[in-house]
C-alpha cells in the first residue's frame, strides 16, 4: 500500500514539474531614432534606448498603448547613455497581453511611434 501512493505522489509531482514551463516574452521595437526591448525575465521591464548621437534631448512624452491597457509618461529624460527605464510593475500589465503594443514618443519638435513585435519561447 505503502508502494502504491508513493507511486500516486511521484505520478502527480513529475506531472506538475512538467506542466510548468514558462513562457518567455519578449518584445522588441525599432525607428529611426529609437529601440525598446521588453523581456519578461528580465529584472527590468521595458527599456527604451535614443539611437541618434546628441543625448540631450530635452524632457520626453511617451505613450504605450496595448490592446486593454496603457500608460502615459510625461517629461522623462534619457540617462547619459541615451536610455531610459521603465520598472516591471509600470510595464508588465501592457506586455503580458497577447497583443503588439504602440510605443509613441515625442520629444523636441520630433514624434516616433514604434510598432512592437511580438517573439514568444516555452522555456
Amino acid at each position: 500500500m505503502k508502494k502504491l501512493c508513493f507511486l500516486i505522489m511521484m505520478f502527480f509531482v513529475l506531472a506538475a514539474c512538467s506542466t510548468g514551463q514558462q513562457e518567455e516574452v519578449h518584445y522588441i521595437a525599432k525607428s529611426e531614432h529609437w529601440k525598446a526591448v521588453y523581456d519578461s525575465n528580465a529584472e527590468d521591464g521595458l527599456r527604451i534606448f535614443y539611437l541618434g548621437e546628441n543625448k540631450d534631448l530635452g524632457d520626453l512624452q511617451i505613450s504605450i498603448e496595448g490592446a486593454k491597457n496603457s500608460l502615459g509618461l510625461s517629461d522623462v529624460r534619457v540617462n547619459t547613455e541615451g536610455q531610459l527605464t521603465l520598472t516591471k510593475k509600470e510595464s508588465e500589465q501592457i506586455f503580458k497581453e497577447d497583443t503588439s503594443p504602440i510605443i509613441h514618443i515625442q520629444w523636441q519638435s520630433y514624434d516616433e511611434t514604434l510598432e512592437v513585435q511580438n517573439n514568444r519561447r516555452v522555456d
